[in-house]
């Protein structure tokens, strides 16, 4: 990693929204598309972020040294502004839909490009390849289907953690930006804004025109919620394997993900709850308190990393994947009991088309 270049500046966790309860499925519909609607804003944003930072490095003859030696407190700024709507549109954006996108059918392929797939070497049934295919303006391809946008590209970018997408500076240059000792690559930056962007307003679209059902919405409970003891080994990596993570989950803590995922589905699942209750209070009671529960216990775990100043252990990790796992398997039954309680036809797990 480059951790020590100064581009790896921390974002802090983004306050959830209050909880909705009892707004069904419309409910669920205006969350996503409010959500949608501000990451959509920050990605083009992003795009006349990366543009103006492109603009630095042609009126530098493209030598990124004199870009930091005659334009860096310029450059910089960008490079804050460009992290910045990554905040927006990934970490208070992005993994607070998850739990939504992933789980159903029509939104599952935009999860897999933007966020969750792997490059096409590491595919499996369960962890499918990332199809983006990045090009820079001259058609020159960038990256081919070897990770997702966000994780695989963008983050590794702006926080200079990838040796591929940076230059490195001279010492001279890098003296006047300290402690800054690489930059983006500005190519980069602009095709990877512009996909970003292009894929955000057709995401949103879809969202808009979403006729969302019980049974869809049930379904990605089901097959959304046992994915938190996961994202173990990706915090685990980023903090101790740093070659395993390839450069990513360095702009926040992977326990914000988990937050965020967990947070999407227990709005999803509140939102439902008092249509269960009609027909069984006691189900409606449990799976409240459950998601309450698991939420409750990411906050414990986000205090206790924070507590240890980012020093938790590995094994410390892996015993705290197990109590997720714990928590998720006992919900598990209990959402597929609310399907049958409430006649639904549970959809088969979302794969891409």
């Amino acid at each position: 990693m480059l951790a020590a270049t100064g581009l790896c500046a921390t974002l802090t966790a983004a306050a959830l929204p209050a909880r909705a309860e009892g707004g069904g499925v419309a409910e669920i519909k205006s969350y996503l598309t409010g959500k949608l609607n501000r990451m959509d804003g920050a990605a083009h944003d992003f795009v006349k972020n990366a543009d103006d930072y492109q603009k630095l490095v042609d009126a530098s003859g493209g030598d990124y040294n004199r870009v930091a030696l005659e334009h860096g407190p310029e450059a910089l700024a960008l490079v804050a502004r460009m992290q910045g709507d990554f905040k927006i549109y990934h970490n208070e954006g992005y993994e607070t839909i998850e739990g939504i996108t992933a789980g159903t059918k029509l939104m599952v392929d935009f999860d897999t490009y933007l966020d969750a797939g792997v490059p096409k070497g590491e595919a499996t049934t369960d962890s499918p390849a990332s199809t983006l295919v990045l090009k820079d303006r001259n058609g020159k391809i960038i990256t081919d289907r070897n990770g997702n946008l966000f994780h695989y590209v963008i983050e590794p970018t702006l926080w200079g953690t990838k040796e591929l997408f940076v230059k490195r500076l001279s010492s001279e240059a890098a003296a006047t930006v300290k402690p800054v000792t690489v930059l983006p690559r500005a190519d980069v930056c602009v095709a990877a804004a512009a996909d970003c962007a292009r894929k955000l307003d057709e995401l949103l679209g879809i969202a808009n025109r979403w006729n969302p059902t019980l049974d869809e919405c049930v379904g990605a409970l089901v097959w959304m919620t046992p994915t938190l003891n996961g994202y173990f080994d990706d915090w685990r990596d980023s903090r101790y394997n740093p070659q395993a993570s390839l450069g990513r989950y360095v702009a926040e803590s992977r326990v914000l993900d988990m937050r965020g995922i967990m947070f999407s589905l227990q709005l999803m699942c509140n939102a439902i709850l008092p249509e269960l209750a009609k027909k069984d209070p006691a189900l409606a009671a449990r799976l409240k308190s459950e998601y309450a529960d698991i939420l409750a216990f990411v906050s414990r775990v986000d205090a206790r990393e924070r507590q240890s100043g980012g020093k938790i252990t590995a094994a410390e990790i892996e015993e705290l994947a197990a109590q997720a796992k714990r928590r998720t398997d006992q919900l598990t039954p209990h959402l597929k009991q609310m399907a049958a309680e409430m006649s639904l036809k549970l959809p088969p797990k979302p794969t891409l088309a």
